[in-house]
């Protein structure tokens, strides 16, 4: 087992190498998907291919493996020779006569059983001792790896039940097409996982909301779960190989590389608002590893790759080279084709038994062999253990839910109306109710099971819409039907069955208005009864644009757009745009609550020929007239809108200025703040630097000093070193290029002591270590200055095959 495991490392190790140095850098994602996924497939299969004789020393990964275990060199060319029952192949030439066998003289029946009882427990000794040195450390070896092969299938166990808990208990969930989209109630990094994403929606404004679920949509659609999951596999068979943890990471960033290309390709996303996306929703929160995330620590190399030159075709010959590589692979990795069969140590004829030289064939003629002693017979061959193969049970075909018609929405929106459902697509016309009564409302929890429901809603109604008829049966009617309640809905807490019944006549205008009600969602009806769309309203749409689709109904009535509020967002867009609104704009302005008010409020402010869909994106970012005010006191007057909302996407806040202005920073303009916001510099960042003695730096040297990870400890590690009295250009230049302790000991121990912060830096930068210099020095380079090793280094100076260039 052992040699296997070793065998697929050495694989992967050449597929994960290649790819290092040859293929990470090419845009061709897909390719490098479908290279990955099969050279981990190879990993596993090579060990069982033998490919026939070809070069001489083939298999010789599998002959150092014999020589280990024996304790002899074995050739992996030379073929094995196979037991047979009746003929041994004897190492002399087969034209010897029968009569030249040397047979050893016939020893006595005491001798001989003397031997076999001495053989017998010489034997079971070896044995005993043969079993003890095994458990010593083979046997802990097998026992420790096979320990760990468990802790990492339950912890991938955990992951898949934890996932699939999620999607469970989790009763906010849309059907979207054929992907399922969960809203957690808990802040996350959103993820996906096969069809299901998820998404802490109240995190998120729209835009940013959008590219997200477009990004996990293209995870769902390419099947970017089944990679991660192999790549799981692996890491569970070769936990203790550091390679399958390097090569499981290069998968995933593999597959964030092609789906950023997809949606910058083909989405028309821009470049610059998706990559500032990224830095805006980066968290702490970290999602199951064997989901696609949206963010992830790689979130810099996801971005280099996004602004990097595209591979063109040209590139493709590396690809060329996959199968000579994996070839000469194969055939250091098996013995020949020829070799299968357990090798045997070479035989005297002496050390034949007696029992399998039967006879001789020379020149076609039977030949007798000499007489024997009867010995004891030949222990039976070692049966091929059988191999039992467990058939799975026959299982019924399984039910598959059908996703949600086109229409499906898991949230309702009218006033004190809400809905929750699962994303299942089912009949919502009856069900079960249970409520409690106001003063003037009756309040009602309907559901469609009384225990487990898939869907529930949430709705009060004004009582004096609702008629009693008997005892225990109240009824709501509207123009697109008729709501029955079953039950005591007068007592303060009560509970029934529900009926909803559409109305005939509403039906037939909605099908004379070309309004198809049975290629929508099935609920289409009850949605428009609750969201109060009656045929005046219809009739104005139909009017005024046209063409109205069931769908576009069902999203009104979701969205408890009234027809009221309809016209008033007409009148806003119409002043304000000065076009006619599509049901689209209307339907997103009432989502993000842009109302009368909130444009009066902007116009206050001074913005009063914006476009309605600024308004909603200033709405979304939360820009209000308290925040506008504030950067005003704080001295930043005449700000466009994009500005203001920019700040404020960037969590710039009227404190955070009057902080970083406090401690020397008077000068800072608005888009200098977010800079420094986007970077993370700090009141507290600068402080430090000012304790280092670092206190009249420019906002922009600081913002310099914070991206490349400066802070007081680099500054006294530095000092530590003898460089005092350092520039900040100096300290950011030492710490780009990684001047530290272990480069600066390896420089003193051959004799460069008290170098300058800027000649240390040079030769790090040029590659001079220690090592260099102490190799170059075997090579005959015995320099005098560190300048002259950096001018070999720099002409061409390479250590494989002591080369020269000057």
């Amino acid at each position: 087992m052992m040699e296997y495991l070793l065998k697929v490392s050495l694989v992967m190790a050449v597929g994960f190498l290649f790819y290092k140095l040859f293929l990470q850098q090419e845009s061709f994602f897909a390719t490098n998907r479908f290279y990955l996924l099969c050279c981990l497939a190879l990993a596993f299969a090579f060990p069982f291919v033998n490919m026939p004789q070809l070069v001489k020393n083939q298999g010789i990964v599998s002959s150092l493996f014999q020589e280990k275990e024996t304790g002899q060199e074995v050739s992996p060319s030379v073929a094995s020779t196979p037991l047979n029952n009746s003929v041994v192949q004897e190492p002399a030439s087969t034209s010897t006569p029968a009569s030249q066998i040397n047979v050893p003289e016939q020893p006595s029946a005491s001798s001989v059983s003397a031997v076999k009882e001495s053989s017998q427990i010489k034997t079971n000794m070896q044995a005993e001792r043969s079993a003890f040195e095994g458990r010593s450390w083979g046997f802990w070896l097998v026992m420790f790896y096979a320990f760990g092969v468990a802790i990492f299938c339950l912890n991938l166990l955990f992951q898949l039940v934890a996932t699939f808990w999620k999607v469970y208990q989790n009763q906010d969930k849309v059907e979207d097409g054929d992907y399922v989209i969960i809203n957690t109630a808990k802040p996350q990094a959103p993820c996906s996982f096969f069809k299901y994403i998820f998404i802490h929606p109240d995190s998120y404004d729209f835009d940013t909301y959008e590219q997200i679920i477009a990004h996990e949509k293209i995870h769902v659609r390419l099947g970017h779960t089944l990679d991660l999951l192999l790549a799981e596999l692996a890491v569970v068979v070769l936990w203790f190989n550091p390679l399958a943890w390097l090569y499981k990471r290069e998968v995933e960033k593999n597959i964030e590389y092609q789906t950023d290309a997809i949606l910058l390709g083909q989405e028309q996303v821009s470049p610059d608002i998706y990559q500032m996306s990224l830095l805006q929703i980066a968290c702490p929160q970290k999602p199951l590893s064997i989901t696609t995330n949206y963010n992830q620590s790689l979130l810099k190399q996801r971005i280099c790759m996004m602004n990097a030159k595209k591979s063109t075709p040209h590139a493709f010959w590396k690809y060329a080279f996959l199968a000579p590589l994996f070839f000469g692979t194969l055939l250091v990795l098996n013995e020949p084709a020829t070799s299968n069969t357990l090798p045997l140590p070479s035989l005297t004829v002496s050390e034949i038994p007696q029992e399998v030289i039967q006879e001789k064939v020379v020149d076609n003629t039977q030949v007798p062999a000499p007489p024997a002693p009867k010995a004891a017979p030949l222990p039976a061959p070692i049966a091929k253990e059988e191999t039992h193969v467990v058939k799975p049970i026959a299982q019924g075909k399984p039910q598959t839910t059908a996703p949600a018609k086109k229409g499906q929405e898991p949230r309702f929106r009218n006033g004190n109306t809400s809905i929750n459902n699962n994303g299942k697509s089912m009949d919502m016309s009856q069900g079960y109710w249970y409520g409690h009564t106001t003063a003037t409302q009756y309040c009602v929890e309907l559901k469609g099971n009384q225990n487990t429901s898939s869907w529930n809603m949430s709705r009060c109604f004004d009582k004096g819409l609702i008629k009693k008829n008997g005892a225990d049966v109240f009824t709501l009617t509207k123009e697109a039907g008729t709501l029955q309640f079953n039950g005591k809905l007068d007592e303060e807490v009560s509970q029934g069955k529900y009926t909803f019944t559409p109305d005939n006549g509403y039906v037939s205008y909605l099908n004379k208005q070309d309004i198809n009600t049975k290629d929508t969602n099935q609920n289409l009806l009850f949605f428009l009864f609750l969201g109060e769309v009656n045929k005046e309203y219809v009739g104005y749409l139909k009017s005024t644009y046209g063409e109205v689709s069931g769908r576009k109904l069902e999203e009104l009535a979701i969205h408890g757009v009234t027809i009221d509020q309809f016209k008033t967002y007409v009148s806003l867009f119409k002043k304000h745009n000065n076009s006619q609104p599509s049901i689209n704009e209307v339907i997103e302005a009432r989502i993000h609550g842009i109302t009368e008010n909130y444009v009066k409020e902007l116009q206050a402010l001074g913005y009063k020929d914006v476009s309605l869909k600024k308004m909603i994106e200033a709405k979304i970012h939360g820009v209000s007239s308290h925040y506008v005010e504030g950067l005003k006191q704080a001295g930043y007057t005449n700000l466009s809108l994009d500005k203001v909302i920019s700040a404020k996407i960037h969590g710039v806040t009227t404190e955070r200025i009057k902080e970083l202005k406090a401690i020397g920073g008077a000068d800072l303009t608005l888009d200098k703040a977010i800079e420094m916001r986007i970077h993370g510099v700090t009141a507290d960042y600068i402080k430090d630097l000012s304790n280092a003695g670092y206190s009249n730096l420019t906002l922009s040297k600081i913002t310099e000093a914070k991206i490349h990870g400066v802070n007081s400890s680099t500054i006294k590690a530095l000092n530590s070193y003898g460089f005092k009295n350092l520039s900040i250009n100096q300290v950011i230049n030492a710490k780009i290029h990684g001047v530290n302790g272990d480069f600066l000991q390896g420089l003193e121990k051959e004799g460069f002591k008290n170098l300058s912060i800027d000649k240390a830096v040079e030769a790090k930068i040029h590659g001079v270590t220690g090592d260099f210099i102490k190799e170059a020095r075997k090579d005959g380079y015995n320099l005098k200055s560190l300048d002259e090793y950096i001018n070999v280094k720099i002409m061409g100076y390479r250590r494989a095959g002591r080369t020269r260039s000057e």
